[in-house]
């Protein structure tokens, strides 16, 4: 089968006047030639901070927002912006979905479905199958949509998003208001899409990504900085990232100045912190684990240390995506000057 999306030098500029003089066009470049190829049946994480260009991005695969420049592939069709034949395969939750509260749910899924020439009959099987997917409570169906949490919103957002049967479903920021309890209930949802469709959905919550999503894409200031699969990603920033933990007792404090000096001759070490409990917690960063995992032991015994622990810690997504953000704005700053 086809990749399920395909983005060619998607490109959205914003052109604002000046106050001061309304002939002034300013040009904001919001999403930057983006190329990105979503794989069928990935769940896949759309990440970047607030105002990166994610939900820009989706809005023109979506059909409502026009690129200024580039092509949409949606399993192979191309996108005619205008034309609602073109996004008959997508299913999309906005981040702020909106309803007509004075309905029942059950009235308004039927409403999504007519819109969609679906028949009444299949209204009811599919949403009888949705609701099992996503273990909505049936008992709602007739409740009028504004006795509902905005967890159960978001429910009945995906449900909407589901009910024409589209291989490609959008989800844009489907966990950023949620409570606790309703973030995990919405990820255990998109779990249980795996398999079934295919699912991007836009998000600055790196928790979530990291317990659902096979493959990502990282932007900034509308461009692509990283994309591919979790596991080869945290590979390739394992060096710069891998941290040490060492806990060693705490009346050992007036030799660890001595030790935390020695270390600073090595430039593959570098200390972040310590924190005290019972134990004094060091933490560093290498960007060589096998000449740390050999030298640290041994400077710590002729410190007159007592190693309690020593570990490495894999790089998580915050690592990366801090890093891998702060690199672009340290290069913009650069340039600059």
């Amino acid at each position: 089968m086809n990749d399920a999306l395909k983005l060619v030098n998607l490109t959205k500029i914003f052109s604002t006047k000046s106050i001061n003089n309304n002939k002034t066009e300013n040009k904001i470049i919001a999403v930057n030639n983006l190329n990105l190829t979503i794989p069928h049946g990935s769940v896949y994480g759309f990440l970047g901070r607030n105002g990166a260009g994610k939900t820009t991005t989706l809005k023109m695969i979506t059909g409502l927002s026009k690129p200024t420049d580039g092509e949409i592939y949606i399993y192979g069709n191309k996108i005619e912006f205008g034309k609602p034949a073109s996004y008959k395969n997508i299913g999309f939750l906005p981040d702020v979905p909106e309803f007509y509260s004075f309905m029942t749910a059950r009235e308004y899924l039927f409403l999504c479905g007519r819109l969609h020439k679906m028949s009444d009959n299949d209204i009811k099987n599919k949403i009888r199958e949705i609701f099992e997917l996503i273990n909505f409570d049936k008992k709602r169906l007739k409740n009028k949509i504004s006795t509902f949490s905005r967890g159960m919103k978001q429910k009945l957002g995906i449900a909407v998003a589901l009910i024409n049967s589209p291989d490609l479903i959008m989800l844009d920021e489907p966990t950023s208001a949620l409570d606790p309890i309703g973030r995990k209930e919405t990820i255990n949802i998109i779990n249980s899409l795996r398999g079934k469709y295919t699912v991007v959905f836009s998000t600055h919550i790196l928790n979530d990504v990291e317990r659902v999503c096979d493959r990502i894409a990282l932007i900034e200031k509308g461009s692509l900085i990283l994309d591919g699969s979790i596991n080869d990603i945290k590979s390739k920033y394992s060096g710069l990232h891998s941290v040490l933990n060492v806990e060693i007792p705490a009346n050992n404090k007036l030799i660890l100045d001595k030790f935390l000096e020695a270390i600073k001759e090595f430039d593959f070490i570098s200390y972040i912190n310590s924190e005290e409990d019972e134990n004094i917690k060091l933490s560093f960063k290498t960007s060589d684990r096998k000449k740390a995992g050999e030298i640290l032991p041994k400077m710590i015994y002729e410190n007159g240390l007592s190693l309690i622990k020593f570990e490495f810690e894999d790089a998580n997504l915050e690592d990366i995506f801090i890093s891998a953000t702060s690199s672009i704005v340290s290069q913009e700053k650069e340039a600059v000057i």
